[in-house]
């Protein structure tokens, strides 16, 4: 904050008195920056979905393989993910140091959760975009495997080009969703929300349809009130 406040005084300053800041580089350097200070883990944004109506797989986080395994039999289930909560992309192709091969591993029952666990937390996940240095996984996720029919991309995004925020979706959905933007940006769907109307079922409609929904699903309510509505109004 002083760092900040520091600034914002020096550029008021040099307003008032711009000869004694003539330099158009030290005028640049003395406004205040911004500073991003939101860094969601994956378990984080699972509960505020699940709080916003968003259907989800059953899970917990937990930050030690004791907790891991106990969150695995209260599940109930023998079809188990353990995901690595590191915040980076391409945790699933990731290593860690321990040896172990992938930041999101498909086990079958509680003790398989408790062995991956062991050379998950504590240990360094290197990704591709972690650099060689890599990052520390701290805790996991421990959630229930659903098997889908098919995968579908959704978020919605603040746009610089449009100035506002846009849903972006593909019916190529899954862990490689930049790939399919660089190699076909065709299957990339784009619609701007206008910010003082939000965004409205028609458009959740028309989006749907462009990425290959059929009839029966696009016209379902929970489409637009469950997804795109409950992500819209979070």
């Amino acid at each position: 904050r002083t760092q900040v406040t520091t600034r914002f005084m020096a550029a008021r300053l040099a307003c008032r008195f711009p000869r004694l800041f003539a330099r158009q580089e030290l005028l640049c350097a003395l406004r205040p920056t911004a500073v991003r200070c939101l860094s969601l883990h994956e378990y984080m944004s699972m509960n505020l979905l699940r709080e916003a109506g968003v259907t989800i797989p059953r899970g917990e986080a937990a930050s030690t393989p004791e907790e891991a395994y106990e969150v695995a039999k209260r599940l109930g289930t023998n079809d188990l993910v353990v995901k690595a909560q590191v915040l980076a992309g391409g945790r699933g192709k990731g290593r860690f140091d321990s040896g172990l091969e992938g930041g999101v591993k498909i086990v079958y029952s509680p003790k398989d959760v408790l062995a991956v666990s062991n050379r998950m937390i504590g240990h360094t996940l290197v990704t591709k975009q972690t650099g060689s240095q890599g990052r520390v996984c701290n805790k996991v996720f421990v959630c229930e495997r659903l098997f889908s029919r098919r995968e579908y991309y959704f978020a919605i995004v603040l746009d610089r080009a449009m100035k506002g925020p846009a849903v972006i979706a593909s019916a190529e959905g899954g862990v490689d969703i930049e790939k399919v933007a660089a190699e076909s940006p065709e299957a990339i769907v784009k619609e701007p929300i206008d910010i003082t109307k939000g965004l409205s079922q028609h458009q959740a409609e028309g989006i749907a349809e462009k990425i290959g929904m059929t009839d029966h699903v696009q016209k379902e309510e929970w489409f637009y009130e469950t997804v795109v509505g409950a992500c819209w109004e979070f």
